[in-house]
């Protein structure tokens, strides 16, 4: 049970949802309930309705506090591109820092707060430059957003167990004792050494995605310019 934390002023939205970050970034999303919010703030849980009506409400709130504080600079001042890796570079930051992300942005259902809805315009208004249907880059940053979950879930991973966070080192280490007698390619992956230093792992993998959004689009200028 965590020690519980009076209050320093009145009770107040903010503070609700601070003690809920506090809890949910050291024991899980699991562990967030306005039961324990209350008695980590040294309070009873109706004082907590008063400000927030129920958990939803305040795991959403907790997402806003987190996607708030991020910066996105102006899309006009970078190419898609930039504009894509900062999108991505500021989900991987949060669920690193924040694990319990990962799992409160897949569940959080509408209506979204005004930060949420101002990153997906900011990452919308951004591929416009590409002149996409706006169905098609809804679905290139969707993919975006389960790739940097998916690579977070691995990372995370990786640390519980105490390996590195680059996960394709951890993954040749995992299976180098293996016997890989049956798989060739395998056996020259793992054989193969990694470069030194930083290998830039996620970055790369991102730009596999967006090498995809842009063949599509050039695809369909060619398509435009023969019509």
């Amino acid at each position: 049970m965590s020690p519980r934390t009076r209050p320093a002023g009145p009770l107040s939205r903010d503070g609700i949802v601070a003690a809920a970050i506090t809890l949910a970034d050291r024991d899980g999303l699991d562990a967030v309930s306005m039961r324990r919010v209350a008695e980590h703030l040294g309070t009873g849980p109706a004082s907590l309705y008063r400000h927030i009506s129920h958990r939803d409400e305040l795991v959403t709130a907790m997402v806003e506090h987190v996607v708030a504080q991020r910066d996105y600079p102006d899309p006009a001042d970078l190419d898609w591109r930039e504009c894509m890796h900062v999108l991505a570079r500021q989900d991987w930051a949060a669920m690193l820092a924040h694990p319990w992300m990962i799992t409160a942005t897949a569940t959080v259902t509408p209506p979204f707060g005004a930060a949420s809805l101002a990153s997906m315009e900011w990452a919308l208004t951004a591929l416009a430059q590409l002149e996409l249907p706006l169905q098609e880059a809804a679905r290139a940053i969707m993919t975006i957003n389960n790739y940097v979950q998916g690579t977070a879930r691995v990372v995370l991973g990786d640390r519980q167990a105490g390996a590195e966070d680059d996960p394709g080192r951890s993954w040749q280490r995992r299976l180098r004792d293996v016997d890989l007698g049956d798989s060739p390619h395998l056996q020259r992956l793992i054989a193969d050494p990694l470069p030194d230093g930083d290998r830039h792992w996620f970055e790369d993998g991102l730009d596999v995605i967006l090498d995809g959004v842009e063949a599509r689009h050039a695809r369909r200028s060619g398509r435009g310019a023969a019509g």
